[in-house]
């Protein structure tokens, strides 16, 4: 029996929960225009609707699936790469989408430039409630300004600044290097891989190009307030992690900074949660230890409002934030939805 021929790109998905959305998923890497692909979904749980769904297309023998037992996000993710075999490997989760051009415009960066191992685009959000599209990008949403593809991202950048849109393009030699998954760090395994690759000196770049589209699912304040606070602990082990290992004085500077601001954000977001929950001395200490790490007027005001009038601030907080509000990127939706863009 001959060997199946080398795909140039290899999708990697793991699918739980996400029965309502993953054909959506399918359908966009079908659209691509570079047909040149292979499709592994890993129906992590034994879901027999999952199987029925993605079973529905596998009669595209550019499309497989792996059925096992749940293992959570990494388990998914690093069985899919275990039955891969592409020359260029992209994550992607099972209910977010990639745009037509993605492996044509991906893979022209790879194919032209040796030099660059990995390379990751910018996104559109999406709302998983109605499907419209967001106005603004994943960059665009972060401030962050236009990428130049000619730019090598430094370890020093991946530390303190915006990580990279997760699902991208890596070489499959880097890719078996770095690119299994720690179920510790899964909420900001995109993160952990980018540093990986980064740190053992290869190349990585962004493009300006939208070519991904990232469901923004909606949470409610308590557990998106709860969501932020394990993805910022999650992203400090894994920054804190290599700009350690490399010892340069440049990247050890920028962890210092991301370590101040990361902690300015655990105590501002833990501030709302312990006020959701009506523990108003909890976010008196939550304020404190934001205010330790940066002086902003906002968090001062909250804190001089929670020692003078505590009831008051929390009737105005409970009447302005009941509505649910959307989770960051870096964390994980309802169920198991694979890896978020780890921002």
């Amino acid at each position: 029996m001959s060997e199946p021929s080398t795909p140039r790109f290899s999708f990697l998905s793991t699918a739980y929960r996400t029965e309502d959305r993953v054909a959506g998923m399918i359908e966009s890497v079908l659209a691509q225009t570079d047909p040149d692909w292979e499709l592994v979904v890993v129906d992590n749980g034994l879901s027999d609707e999952m199987a029925r769904i993605v079973g529905g297309y596998t009669h595209d023998p550019r499309i497989r699936l792996v059925r096992q037992p749940n293992r959570g996000a990494a388990g998914g993710i690093n069985a899919a790469s275990a039955a891969a075999r592409g020359r260029y490997v992209s994550l992607l989760n099972s209910d977010d989408h990639v745009e037509p051009g993605f492996c044509a415009r991906l893979g022209a960066v790879l194919d032209a430039r040796p030099e660059v191992d990995a390379v990751c685009p910018d996104a559109w959000f999406f709302s998983a409630t109605t499907g419209e599209q967001l106005p603004k990008s994943y960059l665009e949403n972060w401030g962050a300004p236009r990428p130049d593809e000619n730019h090598l991202l430094t370890l020093a950048e991946l530390v303190e600044g915006l990580c990279p849109y997760y699902t991208g393009a890596v070489r499959r030699e880097v890719w078996e290097s770095h690119g299994e998954l720690d179920a510790d760090t899964v909420a900001v395994a995109d993160l952990e891989i980018f540093l990986r690759i980064v740190g053992a000196g290869r190349g990585l770049v962004m493009v300006p190009d939208k070519l991904g589209r990232y469901c923004q699912a909606p949470e409610s304040m308590s557990r998106g307030g709860r969501s932020v606070l394990a993805l910022e602990a999650q992203r400090e082990v894994v920054v804190t992690r290599h700009a350690q290992a490399s010892g340069r004085p440049e990247d050890l500077a920028a962890l210092e900074r991301e370590l101040r601001r990361s902690r300015h954000r655990r105590g501002v977001v833990g501030a709302r949660v312990a006020l959701f929950d009506g523990d108003v001395a909890g976010a008196r200490r939550a304020c404190d230890d934001a205010l330790r790490e940066r002086w902003d007027l906002r968090t001062a005001a909250i804190r001089a409002g929670l020692a003078l009038a505590p009831g008051l601030v929390r009737r105005a907080y409970s009447a302005t934030h009941v509505e649910p509000v959307a989770l960051p990127p870096g964390s994980t939706a309802a169920g198991e939805s694979a890896v978020r863009p780890a921002a």
